[in-house]
């Protein structure tokens, strides 16, 4: 099995301020439309995942724990300052979102 190479701290650093801010933009442009409870809980999941791929164009190589890291260190910061109510299964539904795109971007480049 071929060494892996080390993770970057800036793929890291990128993956958490990325998530923080498409999470905090969609919930500012959901709220700000008056949209419905479906649509507000939609748009920061899918700036999540749109977040895990950028990082794994980014950093090309172990993107999934590039992800990963950025978007569960942003949990915290997500529960307690961004979202409405400290809403902590959000906050990791949203860290896992980011986990999941860093996934798919790794099976594609896999492929």
């Amino acid at each position: 099995m071929p060494a892996r190479p080390p993770l970057r701290p800036t793929g890291i650093a990128f993956a958490l301020a990325l998530n923080l801010l498409l999470v905090t933009l969609a919930l500012f442009v959901g709220s700000g439309v008056g949209a419905g409870s479906g649509l507000l809980a939609g748009l920061p999941l899918a700036g999540s995942i749109v977040t895990g791929v950028a990082t794994g164009f980014f950093v090309r190589q172990r993107a999934a724990m590039h992800a990963a890291l950025g978007g569960l260190l942003g949990v915290p910061i997500l529960a307690l300052f961004i979202l409405p109510g400290a809403n902590w299964s959000f906050a990791l539904l949203a860290g896992a979102f980011c986990a999941l795109g860093g996934i798919l971007v790794e099976f594609r480049q896999r492929r």
